[in-house]
């Protein structure tokens, strides 16, 4: 037990400098608003033991006192440290709290413009209070219906891809059907499970042809697509274990055009065990202020009685936090279970299971900071106030703010995404219909309703995802959709007619399918070379990649008599073909050949010549 409070009036004025001494200008409450501007939110239920308490709005210069206190621990001594970025300021504990415990915060400012700041008019002190979890066990949960594991394992036959120069890639074979591929969109990104235990980031050309493919070193990776970070385009997924149906622990990489990692997103704030869950890895704003918004799926003990549950019942919590990528320290924590009853769900209670009750599987930051998020298990999307962690609006669930025109319900859905002039897109699953669909919605925030634009299903044959699923409203109008767990995309034009459809082979699946324009990949690595003998006695046949180049679109096979010698050309300049390009060749141009990749002004690139290799 700490037997010291955490007194910080007495921290000497060098070491306020040190830590952003000039005060953060006092944010506007919103007149909706009611409550502290403070973390954990007052109130919540169920913090982890290793968690921090922060005060977002003002600097550590502003704060002349923190007590912790702990209902079984006593007083917590800790450090005042500013938070990265103009974030305001985490006190840090010296040592957990208790599991169970209630905690009460007493703070005192050392002006009423920075309580007022936090929340608190008239006063400079603030005052709240929060639980600490009873951690709970994964284990087997209730699933929506027909399903059991988002990314179950399978081996079914032959739907991988064979390399001469990639022998060690197994990436799912996609075939395209359709009239037009629509190439001004940009490429498609994907992340492949059951490939037989070869997950891994891929991405295709407009056509269908493979890009670039990366083996995954943990057994699952989803959510594979393109984000701006300080102004720079990035690909980012998520990667990990999973560790129940549809829930899973992992890290969250941002990778540059070189494909190189350049940062980890790791959870904070005693999840970091934990780890973040599949379901959603955006930045913020889209990376200009440099943070990353992570889900957790946290177990436990919880009293489900108002579900036909036992008091002493585990229910999975679904945890938002943002995160400052450039340190990993969180600035900002949202707990389903303190906002969303556990009766607003669909999902039923089966005696001996976990509890799924909310299942959070997007995340969307608004212009003006809010958040939109989507959760499965209570049919419903949702408008979250960061300052206070409130509900603004509900769409679809049990208590929808907007009145449900016809054929703008959903259930089970996936990726819930708000535009311009208040349109509202979302992929149906769809569980108890006759097949799974893109929803475009306009939401009128002053009748409150909710109208359909336009519904995307298949044709002629209606596919049907027990899971995952995306709809992306590309720049021209068009509507791309990925079917999740039935094994398909489909782009649709703005009128809803179909424009092509990619498939898997065997029961691959892609969590969700994206396409983006703004993606050049550059890899520093050479392009990868192999020489076979030809069946044309005289001949050898040259094979050439380069794993994640968009920008080659020739290969100029040169030769020589010598390993160091001087090479020429020996075969005439040929197009890019697929991921991996065989080139027959004369031996008598070798026996030692190189490729060079140039691209569509038949200019080399940077890092595009081969290694020599030789038929012996």
């Amino acid at each position: 037990m700490a037997a010291t409070a955490a007194l910080i009036g007495g921290i000497a004025a060098a070491q306020l400098a040190g830590s952003g001494g000039t005060a953060l200008a006092a944010r506007a409450v919103p007149a909706y608003a009611q409550g502290l501007d403070v973390l954990p939110f007052p109130g919540t239920p169920d913090v982890a033991p290793g968690t921090n308490i922060d005060f977002p709005a003002v600097v550590p210069a502003q704060i002349a006192q923190v007590k912790v206190l702990g209902s079984q621990s006593g007083l917590h001594a800790g450090g005042l440290n500013a938070q990265p970025d103009g974030y305001g300021t985490a006190f840090r504990p010296d040592h957990p709290f208790t599991p169970g415990e209630r905690v009460t915060v007493s703070a005192t400012m050392r002006t009423t413009a920075a309580a007022a700041a936090s929340g608190a008019s008239g006063t400079t002190r603030l005052h709240f209070s929060f639980q600490i979890a009873r951690a709970g066990t994964d284990g087997p949960t209730s699933s929506p219906p027909g399903v059991t594991v988002e990314n179950g394992r399978s081996r079914s036959g032959h739907i991988t891809h064979s390399f001469v120069t990639e022998p060690h890639f197994h990436v799912p074979i996609v075939t395209m059907t359709g009239k037009d591929p629509d190439p001004k969109q940009g490429d498609i990104f994907l992340d492949s499970q059951n490939a037989n235990d070869h997950p891994g980031p891929y991405i295709l050309n407009p056509k269908g042809e493979l890009l670039y493919y990366s083996p995954a070193p943990t057994n699952s990776l989803f959510n594979v697509r393109v984000q701006k970070y300080n102004g720079h385009s990035v690909l980012t997924y998520w990667q990990g274990h999973i560790v129940g149906p549809g829930l899973g622990s992992g890290e969250d990489p941002i990778l540059n055009e070189h494909y190189k990692t350049i940062h980890t997103v790791t959870a904070g704030n005693g999840y970091k065990k934990r780890g973040t869950d599949e379901h959603e890895f955006t930045l913020g704003h889209e990376g200009k202020k440099g943070t990353a918004f992570v889900t957790i799926s946290d177990p436990v003990q919880w009293n489900l009685s108002s579900v036909g549950g036992p008091t002493n019942g585990i229910v999975y919590d679904w945890i938002i936090q943002e995160i400052d990528i450039a340190t990993n320290k969180v600035i900002w924590e949202w707990h389903a279970l303190h906002h969303i009853p556990l009766t607003w769900s669909y999902a039923h209670y089966a005696p001996g299971q976990r509890y799924d009750y909310f299942h959070l599987n997007s995340i969307q930051q608004l212009k003006n900071g809010h958040i939109v998020i989507s959760a499965r298990n209570t049919f419903a999307v949702y408008e979250i106030d960061k300052h206070t962690g409130k509900t603004i609006w509900e769409v679809g669930g049990k208590h929808s703010t907007f009145k449900m025109g016809s054929g703008t319900s959903f259930s089970w859905q996936h990726h819930a995404t708000l535009h311009n002039n208040g349109i509202l897109t979302v992929f149906d699953d769809n569980n108890f219909g006759p097949a799974s669909h893109g929803l475009k919605l306009h939401l009128n925030t002053h009748s409150h309703k909710a109208t359909l634009v336009r519904a995307f299903f298949h044709k002629p044959n209606a596919y049907h995802a027990l899971s995952q699923g995306s709809t992306e409203l590309l720049g021209d109008g068009n509507v791309f959709v990925g079917w999740g767990s039935s094994s398909h995309f489909t782009e649709f034009g703005s009128g809803g007619g179909q424009k092509f459809t990619g498939s898997f082979k065997g029961r691959v699946q892609s969590y969700r399918a994206y396409r983006f324009s703004d993606w050049i990949g550059k890899p520093t690595q050479p392009p990868a070379i192999a020489i076979r003998k030809a069946k044309t006695k005289g001949h050898v046949l040259v094979y050439v990649s380069w794993n994640g180049s968009t920008r080659v679109k020739y290969w100029r096979v040169l030769g020589s008599s010598t390993q160091s010698g001087t090479f020429v050309s020996a075969h005439s300049t040929v197009k890019w073909a697929s991921f991996e390009t065989k080139i027959d060749v004369l031996a008598s141009k070798g026996p030692y050949f190189k490729v060079v990749a140039l691209n569509g002004h038949k200019k080399s690139l940077a890092h595009g010549t081969s290694a020599v290799v030789s038929l012996h």
